[in-house]
């Protein structure tokens, strides 16, 4: 319980500081900005009281808008995908071994593991960039940035997840 613990803070931090620092600052043809920060959300125990899981989501949010010079976006679509994290992990995860146990590609299928991702992604960057836009006029210029920013964040998350997560032998 306590090696949980740590690891998610030293997540928080790193996942937040690589937000901050190196992603914040690539925007490709204005379009693509990965958001690989939401990946500490999904990583949680399955067990996190939900209570848990909201507060962790909200500070992680609110941790990026302060850095970023945002007001709010990042800490609501953090908190609205904190809140159907539940949902989703009840959607497309199988049997669950334990309650410390954490989503990842090594402990569900590729398919699961990949539209949990999927869904959490894709609901985090609609919300972020409706609200940033905060005009229905933009409505396909917020498709298109959520759609390949979506793509480019997953690939990344997929990424991340085999390279730290990956089955040992």
């Amino acid at each position: 319980m306590r090696k949980e613990v740590i690891i998610s803070v030293v997540q928080f931090l790193l996942l937040g500081c690589l937000q901050v620092f190196v992603l914040n600052n690539i925007a490709l043809f204005g379009y693509v900005n990965p958001m690989v920060y939401i990946w500490f959300i999904i990583l949680l125990p399955f067990g996190t009281a939900r209570w848990l899981v909201l507060l962790s989501s909200f500070l992680l949010g609110l941790s990026i808008d302060i850095f970023s010079a945002d007001i709010g976006v990042n800490a609501l679509a953090c908190t609205v995908i904190g809140f159907m994290r539940l949902m989703f992990l009840n959607i497309f995860q199988g049997n669950i071994d334990s309650d410390f146990q954490r989503p990842s590609i090594s402990t569900q299928s590729f398919v699961s593991f990949l539209s949990f991702v999927a869904s959490m992604v894709v609901t985090h960057h609609l919300l972020y960039f409706l609200v940033s836009a905060f005009s229905w006029a933009e409505l396909p210029q917020i498709l298109l940035r959520t759609l390949l920013s979506s793509l480019v964040s997953i690939g990344f998350i997929i990424l991340l997840d085999l390279i730290f997560y990956h089955k040992s032998e």
